[in-house]
């Protein structure tokens, strides 16, 4: 971390009606003093120095060389711990100009500053005990979000209710932990059966806690990256006028010419608060034309690819092409994530419908839904199972959703050394084994809350943060 204060433009390159440059470190009030001139104040003070902490005020910021204006600037002081990152802080907001943000900090940075790494200020919050590390990383989740769900989801961890949550893991085996020392120490009082059922009841209380978290990210996933919904089917049956519908524009060209789709279509929306992307994809069918055969590899993959299907199935479908086409791509797929659309129902039902249900239910498939993207008839119903499929990853409004694949990662691992504790204790093999896993998924669980992370990890995660945060 820089020794001297360290600057950065928090707001986004481009021009816009304000930027927001942050500065931080001890000695920051000294080097602002120099380049500013109040204008106004809530105290009626004349330098930044002297201003109480969180007010603000109205300043020129100029060259000291040219004496020369470059800025009238609002200045913001924050004082030492009680700032973001714990130490003396302040915020210069001026017009978002390209030329005006470049030239403050020049200036800032020929007065004394150094320019802030990715993350400084938020890795300066870490190590100054302002904020845990699973909160920290919540930060760029925070930035990054694109839906309500994601934003609740990121927010849920950045106020600290993950942090909170593993450290009652934690507790449940440091109890375990205290209970197998008293064992070790005094094996002729303490090496109960009962306390051995204690330690057990302990480490599947912690190893739940720990799965309930692993399960959510699934969820988690979606959100981060986004949650692919593929529609499929044969040529004609109203794919992209569906997508269209969704998206709330036409974005995929349509005509009642089979095959006009030859690749697929990606449009980006929020479903219900999930951020969800829907791939058009071409009608799947044997053809000669190479062009349109690569439309249909590319169909396949994205079924392989998707979180969700939706199969469009036209009035003038029959069963048996149905069928054969759901048996090749349902190899290894997942038969919930899909749904049969019946399309076009405004304009008549499928005189197979029943045999084709009936069929697909052999098949694993739960869900049917009759639509009309010309009329909007059911649209609503399928959002309502889009949602639906999400939740089944474990992810509710009240639930902690895992939205960070390094914490994954890392937790199932400590899932595996409770395993590996439990198996132990089960068999008998003695509490030396178990205690040792035991410390092993702690050391996991620091990795995340930052009890036992090393510095070059801290380093590599902050590397990823925006400059500025």
């Amino acid at each position: 971390m820089s020794k001297n204060p360290f600057c950065a433009c928090s707001t986004p390159v481009g021009i816009g009606g304000i930027a927001v440059i942050r500065i931080s470190g001890d000695g920051c009030g000294k080097i602002i003093d120099k380049m500013t001139r109040i204008i106004r104040s809530a105290d009626g003070v004349s330098s930044f120095s002297q201003m109480r902490g969180y007010t603000m005020a109205l300043a020129d910021f100029f060259d000291i060389e040219t004496n020369k204006v470059v800025d009238r600037v609002v200045l913001a002081r924050f004082e030492a711990p009680h700032s973001y990152t714990g130490q003396e802080m302040a915020e210069i907001s001026c017009h978002g100009g390209n030329a005006v943000k470049q030239e403050i900090l020049r200036l800032l940075l020929s007065n004394g500053c150094d320019p802030a790494g990715p993350g400084e200020f938020t890795k300066t919050a870490f190590f100054n005990g302002k904020i845990d590390l699973s909160s920290a990383e919540a930060v760029m989740d925070v930035i990054a979000a694109d839906s309500q769900r994601a934003l609740m989801a990121a927010n849920t961890q950045l106020n600290g209710r993950l942090n909170a949550k593993l450290a009652s893991t934690e507790e449940q085996l440091y109890k375990a932990l205290a209970i197998i020392e008293m064992i070790v120490e005094f094996p002729e009082h303490d090496d109960t059966p009962e306390n051995d059922e204690e330690v057990l009841k302990l480490c599947n209380i912690a190893r739940g806690e720990i799965d309930s978290l692993c399960k959510s990210f699934g969820s988690g996933r979606m959100l981060s990256e986004r949650m692919r919904i593929a529609l499929c089917g044969l040529p004609n049956s109203g794919k992209s006028s569906l997508l269209n519908c969704l998206s709330g524009y036409d974005r995929a060209i349509v005509t009642q010419v089979p095959g006009t789709t030859r690749d697929t279509l990606e449009v980006e929306l929020s479903i219900e608060g999930i951020p969800v992307t829907l791939v058009d994809t071409a009608g799947i069918r044997k053809t000669s034309d190479e062009i349109e055969a690569m439309g249909v590899t590319r169909a396949k993959k994205a079924f392989e690819d998707s979180d969700m299907v939706l199969y469009l199935v036209s009035p003038d479908t029959n069963l048996d092409s149905v069928i054969v086409q759901l048996n090749e791509l349902l190899l290894g797929k997942k038969a919930d994530r899909i749904c049969i659309l019946f399309s076009k129902c405004d304009s008549g039902k499928n005189s197979e419908e029943e045999e084709i249900k009936c069929a697909c239910s052999k098949l694993g498939i739960r869900n049917f839904i009759s639509v009309s993207a010309k009329d909007e008839i059911n649209v609503d119903v399928v959002k309502e199972l889009v949602v639906r499929i999400f939740e089944q990853e474990g992810a509710f409004a009240s639930q902690i959703i895992l939205i960070n694949a390094r914490h994954y990662e890392i937790l199932k691992e400590a899932r595996e050394n409770l395993d590996m504790a439990i198996g132990a204790l089960n068999d008998g093999v003695g509490v030396d084994v178990a205690s040792s896993v035991i410390r092993l998924a702690l050391d996991r669980i620091g990795q995340i809350t930052g009890k036992t992370v090393s510095a070059e990890l801290v380093d590599t995660i902050f590397s990823k943060f925006c400059i500025g945060k």
